[in-house]
């Protein structure tokens, strides 16, 4: 009897261990950070810290390091062993377009990126790992004319009531990936309940468009609210299984090329792979699933 004691003190023991609980604050005003991406470095697995800035882990990542990733901070990368119950972000200098302010004029308004919802057959979804999508929109000199982002649409699908996802906004760097914010703080989107058109009211941002283009980024945001679970059944097996994945799911269009298409995953950006569900014998092209995004821009 003692020793089965002593074998559950010990696991208990090792399981108290091996979870990981905290908060993320902001470095000069203390204030909790939200919906801040936690990635285990070169492994693909991590979490999102809540509105209040706490996360968890429930697995052991001993010799593995943790990346804290949010926007309008720099990067933190901490050893698991170091991690404390306050993880500590430093703000980080955004270069924001300058702003300038015009007399009253007629509003002029274009879209680009438009799709088709009919043409939408294929998806990025998210499981219980977090995950960001970018599509990079190349600059065009007619946007001079209405420079400014003013909405942002997208095709999502939902089991949950008003789940919330984060939008990044990057330029891009030599080689073509993602590479510094260009807003400083979070802009949430909330996708409703089914098959919906998602938009996103960014007029108030004054973010204008710079020269060599920009990305726009969906991120999953690993919280209960988003969390829904679903079965499945795998060849070789009789029963179904059951998984966890968060939504929404969004709708995506076809490319002949990834150079648009990106997945930040395991802490790096990589391009998106080819299709692989496509019919090989009747494609004649490589195809490359791109996010679905419309813009409207705006010239105030």
């Amino acid at each position: 009897m003692k020793n089965y004691i002593l074998l559950i003190f010990l696991f208990s023991t090792t399981l108290s261990y091996a979870q990981k609980k905290g908060r993320i604050i902001d470095s000069t005003t203390k204030l909790p950070i939200s919906y801040v991406n936690i990635w285990v470095e070169n492994e693909p697995e991590g979490t999102t810290s809540d509105e209040n800035g706490f996360f968890e882990f429930s697995k052991d990542y001993t010799t593995k390091t943790i990346v804290f990733s949010a926007i309008g901070y720099e990067t933190k990368k901490i050893d698991w062993n170091s991690i404390s119950e306050t993880i500590v972000m430093d703000s980080e200098e955004i270069m924001l377009n300058e702003v300038v302010i015009h007399s009253k004029k007629e509003t002029i308004e274009s879209v680009i990126g438009n799709f088709k919802r009919s043409k939408i057959n294929k998806f990025f979804a998210c499981g219980e790992k977090p995950k960001i999508w970018a599509r990079y929109f190349p600059y065009k000199e007619k946007y001079s004319i209405t420079p400014y982002l003013k909405q942002i649409k997208v095709f999502s699908i939902s089991e949950n009531k008003n789940t919330k996802f984060n939008i990044r906004i990057y330029s891009i760097d030599s080689l073509g990936r993602p590479n510094k914010y260009l807003y400083s703080k979070n802009i949430i989107g909330i996708a409703k309940k089914g098959n919906k058109i998602t938009k996103v009211d960014v007029s108030g941002f004054d973010i204008s468009i710079p020269e060599n283009g920009f990305f726009i980024a969906i991120e999953w945001l690993i919280v209960d609210s988003n969390k829904y679970e679903y079965t499945y059944k795998e060849k070789g097996f009789k029963t179904k299984l059951t998984a966890i994945a968060y939504d929404p799911v969004f709708g995506t269009i076809a490319e002949e090329t990834n150079e648009n298409s990106w997945e930040y995953i395991e802490g790096n950006w990589k391009k998106v792979e080819e299709d692989i569900f496509d019919d090989l014998k009747k494609k004649e092209k490589k195809r490359y699933s791109v996010l679905a995004i419309e813009l409207t821009l705006s010239n105030e």
